[in-house]
């Protein structure tokens, strides 16, 4: 029988308590679930499809179907179909989903092969829990190669992924122009917590080893779909140096000023230096803060103020992550953590609970200590009451309750994320342009061995970072337009006076506004009072806000093309050939 393969994400609805799920902390939606949460309207609303079931798909003989976001309904017309393979990808906490999934399967279509993957594989008790045939744990497109009899080995291909599933802000609907890459799985610095390190044996797997590997990726994404700026899911992307500085020698050569948001910790940021980053084209940067008493190495020594400060002035967003519920923590350390974090004057911040994940150190110390609660796996969202029994503070209320009131507090205190991110990227332009001018007026050029500016006997213009400065000005004209809308849905007062600085600064930098961009700016307006009104009676019936659910996508592979279903607007859309880009399961 010739073997068909199905890869399915679990079934929505998404972030809506029922049988299979919690509501708190389960939206699809990475920056209003845990980044930008408590922050109503000004929130942007992104959901982004799964990745890792692309990348798969994208580099195995057999064909395979990718189910993205499915509904039940979905998900049974699919298997009707006929394959003799499905695999479901889930985190912990929608266990539950892919147990129906499963059970479904079992039942209806007997003669189909199981296959989990995911973080959910961790589970320990996941045969008594979901019915399965195999479990992939780690990277996974070796893992599929070796089960279907295929060369492990073969040469990766990067799938080409287009932005997020949809993106919406002030409640108007954008038009995704990113893509995503994913250079590599896993993270050598092992912290005890993270699902990531310790799903990938607390080592990093380079799927794309080389920086020339990256470009190449970046550059076929842009022939096909035209975009410049690129998500890099790398847990610590800067930790691999020199493939960086062979991207950047690269993109220097060909004149190719990519964009990039990218994962690094503070250590690597230090070594790189500001103005590597700058050159490379880091727009976002996400750093692991943790505590102020950080155990960790890579915050230990580091003054993360100044580091921080240093990166806005030059135009690079921060976003900062922190654990709360650390066993240092009681009632008046963990506030203090809260107001030190947010001092730290960061664009963004994610605050989450910290969680013994099934598979970590954390988890096997809290197991071996007897603090592990035995609560169903569906709780372990990192988003509500602690799975371990605290040395200080065991009000589940509480748990929550310090959650939410951190977000509430980062966006009462430093205003809107997006409001921010505009005065980082605009401001950043300013002092690239400064630079520039003193480099050249000084004999500096950048010499790509020391990855630093130095003084030239034969200084020449640097074409490239006129490309990039370029660059930095469409996005800084791009993210003004958020500014009025900012300042009329401002929370306080001292928003307000942010968000009026930020624009006196635009006029400063930028020159006065043209009429399409205070069109748009007024359009924002609109669509965000509509959406305040939508967050406003949501929260009448009990919600924190709108709830967004993503459509459903159907791709079929085979051994020469890709074709994609959309469900919603039940159209078919034209196939991209010989794609690249990357993910693990």
């Amino acid at each position: 029988m010739k073997k068909r393969l199905l890869l399915a994400a679990v079934f929505g609805p998404y972030g809506v308590k029922n049988r299979y799920a919690e509501a708190l902390g389960m939206q699809m939606e990475l920056l209003n679930n845990q980044i930008t949460r408590a922050q109503g309207v000004h929130s942007p609303r992104q959901s982004y499809w799964t990745f890792p079931l692309y990348f798969l798909a994208e580099n195995i003989k057999v064909e395979t179907t990718v189910l993205d976001f499915p509904s039940w309904g979905d998900f049974k017309r699919e298997l009707a179909k006929g394959y003799t393979h499905v695999g479901i990808n889930f985190i912990i906490p929608n266990v539950l989903k892919a147990q129906r999934m499963a059970r479904y399967i079992r039942k209806h279509h007997p003669e189909t092969v199981i296959i989990l993957g995911g973080y959910g594989s961790a589970i320990p008790d996941l045969q008594s829990i979901v019915p399965h045939d195999e479990l992939c744990r780690g990277e996974g497109i070796r893992w599929l190669r070796k089960y279907f009899g295929e060369d492990p080995d073969a040469p990766l291909r990067h799938p080409v992924i287009h932005g997020p599933a949809y993106e919406y802000l002030y409640g108007a609907k954008g038009r995704p122009r990113g893509a995503i890459l994913m250079p590599g799985v896993g993270c050598e610095n092992a912290c005890k917590f993270c699902a990531t390190s310790h799903q990938f044996g607390k080592s990093y797997i380079p799927l794309l080893p080389k920086g020339e590997d990256i470009f190449r990726a970046c550059c076929d994404i842009q022939a096909k779909i035209g975009s410049k700026g690129f998500t890099i899911l790398d847990e610590n992307f800067l930790k691999q140096p020199g493939r960086a500085v062979e991207l950047l020698k690269l993109m220097n050569k060909q004149g190719k000023p990519f964009v990039f948001d990218i994962f690094s910790s503070a250590e690597v940021i230090k070594k790189m230096g500001v103005d590597f980053l700058v050159r490379l084209g880091v727009r976002m940067i996400w750093v692991g803060v943790e505590s102020r008493h950080s155990e960790f190495d890579k915050t230990r020594g580091i003054d993360l103020k100044e580091l921080f400060a240093d990166l806005k002035r030059h135009g690079i967003v921060v976003q900062a992550s922190t654990m709360l519920f650390q066993d240092h923590h009681d009632d008046e350390s963990i506030r203090a953590d809260i107001d030190y974090v947010i001092g730290l004057g960061t664009d963004f911040i994610q605050f989450m609970n910290y969680t013994p994940l099934p598979g970590t150190t954390l988890w096997k110390e809290m197991e071996s200590a007897g603090r592990l609660k035995h609560l169903p796996y569906r709780y372990v969202h990192g988003a509500g009451e602690l799975f371990q029994v605290h040395p200080h503070i065991n009000d589940r209320k509480k748990h929550a309750r310090y959650l939410r009131n951190a977000f509430i507090k980062k966006y009462r205190v430093g205003g809107p994320g997006v409001l921010s991110m505009a005065e980082t990227i605009i401001q950043g332009y300013s002092k690239a342009k400064e630079d520039y001018r003193f480099r050249r007026l000084n004999g500096l050029a950048w010499d790509p061995g020391l990855n630093r500016y130095v003084e030239s006997d034969k200084p020449t213009e640097d074409e490239f970072m006129k490309a990039r400065i370029r660059m930095m000005r469409r996005l800084a004209d791009n993210i003004r337009m958020i500014l009025l809308p900012a300042l009329v849905f401002a929370p306080n007062m001292n928003a307000r006076r942010k968000a009026a600085r930020t624009m006196e600064l635009a006029d400063r930098i930028l020159g006065r506004p043209t009429m399409k961009q205070r069109l748009i700016s007024c359009v924002l307006v609109a669509t965000g009072t509509v959406e305040w009104i939508r967050i406003l009676f949501s929260k009448l019936r009990g919600r924190e806000g709108v709830v967004h659910q993503p459509r459903c996508r159907i791709t079929t592979y085979n051994l020469l093309e890709k074709h994609v279903f959309d469900v919603e607007k039940e159209t078919l859309r034209l196939p991209y050939r010989d794609s690249m880009e990357t993910t693990a399961w």
